[in-house]
């Protein structure tokens, strides 16, 4: 529900995208187009003196692409200069996922680990309570990016 006050203080509002930090832009962009389904934008290059105040980075200079797709919008940026990678578990705080609807989990599922996704969980379909009938499972890029996959009952 929306509130009164907010609408006054902040103006209309709406979520824009979603975004992840890569160390290979172009391996995200073929696994999220070629695997997933989103459409990429070309990618492009901030290097101006802004971006480091911006994105409360000393010196960033980075690549990023913009993909849409499934109702939605979301961003991988590559930074020139990289902390070292790690995967963080999904029960860490700050932990982050994107949840697709799908027809077919268990294709896409399929499609993922043959381009180079990860399983997290196990397809599992649920017996009781108010998601009874659904199936889905928890995945990852190539990347380590959480993908949780849900096909709704037919009915």
């Amino acid at each position: 529900m929306t509130d009164p006050a907010y609408i006054e203080k902040w103006g209309h509002s709406s979520l824009d995208h979603t975004g992840w930090i890569t160390p290979d832009i172009e391996r995200s962009v073929a696994f999220w187009t070629g695997v997933m389904g989103f459409e990429a934008q070309p990618i492009g290059e901030r290097r101006q003196p802004w971006i480091a105040a911006f994105m409360g980075v000393p010196g960033a200079q980075v690549r990023l692409v913009h993909l849409y797709g499934h109702g939605g919008h979301i961003e991988f940026i590559q930074f020139d200069r990289q902390d070292t990678p790690s995967v963080p578990r999904g029960s860490q705080p700050g932990a982050a996922h994107i949840c697709l609807r799908v027809k077919n989990v268990a294709a896409l599922r399929e499609d993922i680990l043959a381009n180079g996704g990860l399983l997290q969980g196990e397809l599992t379909e649920i017996t009781e309570g108010i998601a009874a009938g659904l199936r889905g499972l928890y995945m990852r890029d190539p990347h380590g990016i959480l993908i949780e996959l849900v096909e709704l009952p037919s009915s």
